[in-house]
C-alpha cells in the first residue's frame, strides 16, 4: 500500500485529482465500514458514525448498491487507530460537462446517514438542502443540525439517549473555561441539565469567530455529538463547526 501523500488529496471538492485512482467497494466490514476490493478499510468523512444496529443495516443496504460499481477514491489522511482511511468515494461524471458526485452526499439525501461536520474536512456538498435558520452562527458555520434536537434541559431525555450521536438545544447557564475543555452548562447545578464539552482547539475556533463566555451566557445554542460523561448528559462537541447560535 503506497503511504498517504497530502498531494492525494482533492482540493476544491468536485475537483478529482488527475490521479485518483478508481476502485470498487467490496461491502462493509464487521464495524459496519466501507471496504474495497482490494481489503482496505474506508471511514467516508462527514458522515457520522452508525448508533444502533437499525442505523448499520440502513447504511449497509444502501451503499451496498454501489458494490462492484466504478468509484474514484481520494484518501485525505493517514490510516487512524483502527486502519481506516479517511476518504472520500466519488461517482464518475456521466456526461460531458457534469461533476462527480460525492457518494456521501447521496448517502445522506438518501436518508442511510446522519451528517458529521469535521473541521479538518470541507463539507464538500454532503449536507442535506438546509432549512431555514432562526440566527447564524459568529463562526457563519451554520451547520444543517437536522432532525429533533433533545431538551438539554431534560435529563431524563439525555441519559436515555446515552452514548449516541444526537443533537442537542438549550439555553447556557454558564460556561467553565479550563485548561484543556471549555463546558456550555445549560444550568448551574450539573445534576438539573446537561452540557456541551469542547476541546481547546473548538473554543479557540469559536472565540476567533466571535463567540465568549460571557456574551454566550443566556443565549440558546445547538450542538451535535456524542452523549458521554459517567451520567450521560455530557455531549462531546464533533467540532466547532457543529455548534448553531439560536438566539
Amino acid at each position: 500500500m503506497a503511504p498517504f501523500s497530502a498531494a492525494r488529496a482533492a482540493g476544491p471538492c468536485t475537483e478529482l485529482p488527475a490521479d485518483a485512482p478508481i476502485v470498487r467497494l467490496a461491502g462493509v466490514d464487521a464495524a459496519g465500514d466501507p471496504v474495497l476490493a482490494d481489503g482496505r478499510s474506508l471511514r467516508l468523512v462527514g458522515i457520522a458514525p452508525r448508533q444502533d444496529a437499525v442505523e448499520a443495516a440502513r447504511f449497509a443496504s444502501e451503499i451496498g448498491q454501489w458494490r462492484d460499481r466504478e468509484l474514484k477514491l481520494v484518501i485525505l489522511a493517514g490510516s487512524d487507530r483502527w486502519g481506516r482511511l479517511p476518504a472520500r468515494l466519488f461517482v464518475p461524471a456521466e456526461a460531458p460537462g457534469s461533476e462527480p458526485t460525492n457518494l456521501a452526499a447521496t448517502l445522506l439525501r438518501s436518508g442511510a446517514v446522519q451528517r458529521l461536520p469535521e473541521a479538518a474536512f470541507p463539507d464538500c456538498g454532503a449536507a442535506p438542502a438546509a432549512r431555514p435558520s432562526a440566527a447564524r452562527s459568529p463562526a457563519q458555520a451554520a451547520p444543517d443540525l437536522v432532525g429533533d434536537a433533545i431538551d438539554g434541559h431534560d435529563i431524563a431525555a439525555l441519559k436515555a439517549q446515552a452514548g449516541r450521536f444526537v443533537v442537542v438545544e438549550g439555553r447556557v447557564a454558564s460556561v467553565g473555561e479550563r485548561a484543556q475543555r471549555t463546558y456550555l452548562n445549560f444550568s448551574r447545578r450539573r445534576a438539573e441539565a446537561g452540557a456541551v464539552m469542547l476541546s481547546r482547539t473548538q473554543w479557540r475556533e469559536l472565540q476567533a469567530s466571535g463567540w465568549t463566555a460571557s456574551g454566550l451566557t443566556g443565549k440558546r445554542v445547538r450542538a451535535r455529538g456524542v452523549l458521554s460523561g459517567q451520567d450521560g448528559t455530557l455531549l462531546e462537541a464533533s467540532s466547532a463547526a457543529a455548534l448553531e447560535l439560536i438566539d
